[in-house]
């Protein structure tokens, strides 16, 4: 054969590897941060879920070694850590009408396996752990309905309809929620209005029904249960919006973080700071994660890092990729935070030492 006819052979077969690669994952997408949620394990440990490709991978932060424990792509459901006895346990749609359980250690070694015939899974879904005499529970989201099982998971033993009508706005729905146990539950409302939209929050006591509306929101929210408090956060890019929409100014002390007692619905502890709208992009970003609050500034390419009681750990470091990077974690026995980054397509582990 000659040369030429074998450089064209070579460059067939590249093709034609290169095309069933591609067709290999149809589906996939590329990563990104702001579809990757961060499960604190332990002081060395993050799980990372990739909603785009419903992939969750255990890291090591100090080796980078990361270890897949979706094993599939079928939808995650919920992912959650227990501390005692040390387990993550990671529900998952399965092919049927049931859902798979996956008990596995810190290390990411299967524990063990199960499957729960819960037929609606509805839009959402979390599971509670069990505690003393009460079995494990799985909290179902159906649209503005929500209920809790427990085995044998044939009816809820609490329903709760969080339906609220607001003649200021053309639709209120139901956009996010939190629940780690009974009886505490805070759901997020999106509230559409002509060319804007709204965020509120209402704390709902399952047992008692009382209830508590938190409106005084001048952007979108996160929302995150930790122990006997729910935790309150805002990230906001300066962009143009219609004048009758709800906007951060500027020259306003924003309110990022709040931290609300549970019982009392008392706000205990808040962060505020002023953030300068200049450049091409400026604002900021927070994210609650292992107790504590990293702040990032998107203009200054900076962090801060405080405790969820307001407490200042860290103050202006340099935040990594000039704000591209996601915040992973600080570990203050070694002085080092680990950040996230997906410029080449897959998730890298950085980690800088604080002096």
């Amino acid at each position: 054969m000659s040369k030429k006819l074998m450089l064209i052979f070579s460059m067939l077969i590249g093709i034609l590897i290169f095309s069933n690669t591609s067709y290999a994952s149809p589906n996939y997408l590329p990563p990104s941060n702001e579809r990757t949620d961060v499960v604190y394990v332990s002081e060395n440990v993050v799980v990372l879920i990739d909603y785009a490709n419903n992939k969750a991978d255990l890291v090591d932060l100090t080796t980078n070694k990361i270890t897949n424990i979706s094993n599939d792509a079928n939808t995650i459901l919920d992912l959650n850590v227990m501390k005692n006895p040390q387990k993550i346990v990671l529900l998952k749609k399965d092919n049927g009408t049931t859902i798979s359980k996956t008990v596995l250690s810190y290390k990411g070694t299967v524990i063990s396996k199960a499957k729960i015939a819960l037929k609606n899974t509805g839009n959402r879904i979390k599971w509670v752990a069990p505690t003393g005499t009460v079995n494990e529970r799985i909290m179902v989201q159906s649209n503005n309905s929500f209920n809790l099982y427990q085995y044998p998971w044939s009816k809820p033993s609490v329903s709760y309809n969080a339906t609220i009508i607001d003649k200021g706005y053309e639709s209120v729905s139901v956009q996010d929620w939190d629940f780690v146990g009974y009886p505490y539950l805070a759901i997020k409302y999106q509230a559409q209005g002509v060319m804007s939209d709204d965020f509120f929050v209402k704390t709902v006591n399952l047992y008692t029904k009382k209830e508590q509306l938190i409106k005084d929101f001048n952007t979108d929210i996160k929302l995150k249960y930790n122990g006997g408090n729910l935790a309150l956060f805002t990230s906001y890019t300066y962009q143009a919006t219609p004048g009758n929409a709800s906007r951060p100014i500027a020259a306003d002390s924003q309110k990022v973080f709040r931290l609300i007692n549970n019982v009392s619905g008392v706000e205990i502890a808040s962060l505020k700071d002023i953030y300068k709208e200049e450049g091409d992009i400026s604002g900021w970003q927070t994210e609650f994660i292992n107790d504590q609050v990293f702040v990032g500034n998107l203009l200054k390419h900076t962090w801060s890092l405080y405790s969820q009681k307001g407490s200042q750990i860290l103050a202006n470091q340099t935040w990594p990729k000039d704000s591209t990077s996601k915040f992973l974690s600080y570990n203050s026995s070694v002085k080092t935070a680990y950040f996230l980054d997906y410029a080449s397509g897959k998730a890298s582990i950085t980690s800088y030492s604080i002096k």
